[in-house]
């Protein structure tokens, strides 16, 4: 037990641990016991770091939403050439890196970021900073000139995002009758298609 105290990235072994007992069993089905066991530790070693199983949930949605965050404000930030097709670009990734993180397995804890009503008031900010990040889009294609002005607003930001929302979880398509969820290739083909008709609109617009 000393040795494991001593350990410096306890917590992110202890996160790692978590998600891939979430992923496998559920959130429900897993306790700080299973945790530890799977680590090899104590549960007392668990709880040095969290004080809660709900903690360790909470911390590994958080670095989803932090790594998700941190790739739009570095595109954000670098926009070259056209604003809009750039925006096109950045969600059609952002699509397939949450498509990569939340289908690991059925209970894949990030997607409830996505899918969790109870989750938004937790991470209002993230939602805050997305929106943002659209919104500045669309002020620099109308510096660009590739959108009106009067585009460039919040209402025009949700909007997009509205439009946008079926890209990202769950992966069931409601508009088919097919039950099977969704391939990476299909969302990308699907994603690149919606993604199109949501930007093309806001060029429409311009006229």
């Amino acid at each position: 037990m000393a040795r494991t105290k001593s350990i410096h990235n306890r917590a992110e072994l202890i996160e790692e641990a978590a998600v891939e007992l979430f992923s496998r069993y559920g959130y429900e089905r897993t306790s700080i016991e299973d945790i530890a066991k799977h680590l090899g530790i104590g549960k007392g070693s668990v709880y040095l770091e969290f004080r809660t199983k709900e903690e360790i949930l909470m911390r590994v949605v958080e670095k989803h939403a932090l790594k998700i965050q941190a790739m739009m404000d570095e595109r954000t930030e670098n926009i070259k050439g056209s604003p809009l097709e750039s925006l096109k670009e950045t969600f059609l990734m952002c699509a397939l890196m949450v498509y990569d993180y939340v289908t690991r397995d059925f209970h894949t804890p990030e997607a409830l970021l996505y899918t969790s009503l109870q989750f938004k008031p937790r991470f209002s900010a993230f939602y805050v900073r997305k929106r943002e990040r659209v919104l500045k889009f669309l002020k620099r294609a109308a510096e660009a000139g590739e959108i009106s002005p009067r585009k460039a607003n919040e209402k025009t930001a949700i909007t997009f995002l509205m439009g946008a929302a079926s890209l990202f979880p769950p992966y069931f398509n409601n508009y088919t009758e097919s039950e099977q969820r969704m391939t990476r290739d299909e969302l990308e083909q699907s994603a690149k298609a919606l993604l199109k008709i949501l930007v093309d609109g806001l060029r429409e617009s311009n006229k």
